[in-house]
């Protein structure tokens, strides 16, 4: 096993547990953190338990938010088709490091470079064939018009709906620390800049939906 940490930029529930992800991180010898790179691009990891769907009991998390410094001991890396950033890691390893000083320049590095597209395509989720040749299921991009909205009058059913370059999304929004805020309300994120985490879904009635995992706002 080895000592490994991590941004979390993402922090959805997942069958009644939850599913954390982000951009994989490497102190130096002044205890400075670094995004680690894989072929030029950040790395992304998600930590997974050995449960049917790799959901990582909620208890274990309660502490954690997006824009957290984990670390844990990974065991393995355990790449599941499309799911290519999952790794099993140690249950008693997961702590919170500390939160991290997140700033436009940081986070800017870490978006994803094409315009309009998420995993390939506009749409609202990818059929089997797209996500068989896609090789990923993590990205964070930094969108325009974003309106975080609930669907139901009981504010129980979270949406967010965004613009990046000419295309147009609305999509499930699973985080649950920014459930937590949509709640008090969102005045005090107004003119800031967000980032989104979109994560593909385990599928359903065999498609495969992108969800708003990590939502993210810097001044």
């Amino acid at each position: 096993m080895s000592k490994t940490y991590l941004l979390c930029l993402a922090n959805s529930k997942k069958y009644g547990e939850r599913c954390i992800a982000g951009v994989q991180l490497q102190p130096d010898d002044q205890a400075h953190f670094h995004y680690v790179k894989q072929a030029g691009s950040p790395r992304w990891l998600r930590p997974v338990s050995d449960a049917e769907h790799g959901q990582v009991p909620a208890n274990l998390v309660k502490d954690i938010s997006v824009g957290d410094i984990i670390s844990f001991d990974l065991i393995r890396h355990c790449p599941n088709e499309y799911q290519t950033e999952n790794c099993l890691f140690y249950m008693g390893s997961l702590a919170k490091v500390r939160a991290a000083t997140l700033s436009v320049q940081h986070l800017d590095q870490l978006v994803e470079s094409q315009a309009d597209t998420l995993f390939g395509n506009t749409g609202r989720c990818l059929c089997e064939e797209e996500a068989a040749t896609v090789g990923r299921s993590l990205v964070l991009v930094k969108p325009k018009e974003v309106q975080p909205y609930f669907t139901t009058p009981y504010n129980t059913k979270p949406r967010v709906k965004f613009r990046l370059g000419d295309a147009h999304y609305d999509l499930p929004m699973t985080d649950v620390n920014f459930f937590d805020k949509m709640q008090e309300g969102l005045e005090s994120l107004y003119g800031m800049t967000s980032y989104i985490a979109v994560s593909l879904g385990v599928p359903f009635e065999a498609k495969y939906y992108k969800l708003a995992a990590g939502m993210i706002f810097c001044s």
